[in-house]
């Protein structure tokens, strides 16, 4: 089964389970659904790596030497403190980046215009947890620094939405090591967004 199949029938069986629970049972379960989801977008990642390195033919033995010939042994790097490790194939690494931006952005644009305490609570420990556990080491290190550098806004559903767009500095048009200074800043408007229903 494809990780689309997958994804969608996950999804299908949530909402359906959703419309027979509780208000209260909602709440616990949706933590319990995201981190479902995140394991899910790091099997995919796994598994398509996996298949790749498992390839017995010429060109992909050769390509898998000339990959594993490029990577650097993590504890010579900046990146020895993280928990997961380096991930070399840049193709895959933006594969997962998008995703994680994904799943960043539906679950920021659903986050309440209001929180509680609690709420606001969860959400900091979720992306922090998140950026520790992110499956590329390298990604990890920079997401990490950029939430020393500038914390998880969690105020309000806006303000969690507008913190949300960042460059990790992995991606091919990466702003991440860009001097800030150089007077290119571009400016963003921000359309508010409806109140959220339900």
């Amino acid at each position: 089964m494809s990780f689309v199949n997958s994804f969608n029938f996950y999804i299908n069986m949530v909402i359906v389970f959703f419309k027979c629970v509780s208000q209260k049972q909602k709440k616990q379960l949706l933590y319990v659904f995201y981190s479902i989801l995140i394991v899910l977008v790091f099997k995919y990642t796994i598994f398509n790596n996996n298949d790749s390195s498992s390839s017995t033919t010429t060109s992909s033995t050769i390509s898998t030497k000339t990959v594993s010939e490029k990577v650097v042994d993590k504890q010579d790097t900046i990146y020895k403190d993280t928990i997961m490790p380096l991930m070399p194939d840049l193709a895959k690494k933006q594969e997962l980046g998008r995703h994680a931006w994904y799943l960043f952005h539906t679950t920021l644009s659903r986050y309440p215009d209001e929180p509680s305490e609690a709420q606001q609570t969860k959400l900091k420990n979720y992306i922090e947890l998140f950026a520790e556990f992110y499956p590329c080491g390298e990604c990890s290190y920079h997401f990490q620094q950029l939430l020393e550098k500038n914390p998880i806004q969690v105020k309000s559903r806006q303000t969690a939405a507008m913190w949300e767009d960042y460059d990790c500095g992995c991606g091919e048009f990466s702003e991440f090591n860009k001097d800030t200074d150089s007077g290119d800043n571009k400016k963003i408007t921000v359309n508010k967004e409806d109140k959220q229903q339900g």
